[in-house]
């Protein structure tokens, strides 16, 4: 470890150009490993929602938007008699 900060502090340039020049291929190296199981993920949520809205209709629950916010109506003057 010594060789390295001694290689360090001779040459702060080449340093920095290392230190940040790794990251973008270990960001690269790890989306490519994990995009299979994310798409596998996304497809399997994907058939998993899909059932559950043949099974109890869409949208899920009463004043549900497409989001899944739920969304009261405005109120009225009759509502608020």
């Amino acid at each position: 470890m010594e060789e390295f900060f001694k290689f360090a502090g001779e040459h702060p340039f080449l340093t920095f150009c290392l230190a940040w020049g790794i990251w973008p291929i270990c960001w690269t190296v790890r989306v490519i490993v994990s995009l299979p199981f994310t798409l596998a993920f996304k497809a399997y949520n994907r058939r998993l929602r899909a059932m559950n809205i043949r099974a109890h209709g869409w949208p899920t629950a009463r004043f549900m938007d497409a989001d899944g916010d739920i969304v009261h109506p405005p109120a009225t003057a009759e509502d608020l008699r």
